[in-house]
């Protein structure tokens, strides 16, 4: 497992219990951490591809009124946290 696998497993970890776990949460906002869970450890696209699909869907629940504000902090630090790998990604393909 890569450094990249390890760090992504942890987000999806941190997703799964503040997030998608959580009864707090709206049903919405756990679907589509759900979704960007499925995308993190998917294996059938391509890392970059699939970072960046989690990144815009985790974005657009940020912007959710109904989100709580631990659930968005949680969010907002998992994002920064996501570009970071993106960047490592990118930067280890070029």
């Amino acid at each position: 497992m890569t450094s990249i696998d390890a760090k992504l497993a942890r987000i999806s970890n941190e997703l799964k219990v503040h997030i998608a776990e959580d009864s707090g949460v709206p049903k919405n906002i756990r679907r589509g951490a759900v979704d960007a869970i499925n995308l993190l450890i998917s294996c059938g696209k391509p890392l970059d591809l699939r970072i960046s699909s989690a990144i815009n869907i985790l974005a657009d629940l940020s912007d959710d009124t109904n989100l709580p504000m631990e659930s968005w902090s949680i969010i907002m630090h998992i994002l920064s946290d996501l570009e970071i790998a993106l960047k490592e990604v990118t930067n280890s393909q070029g």
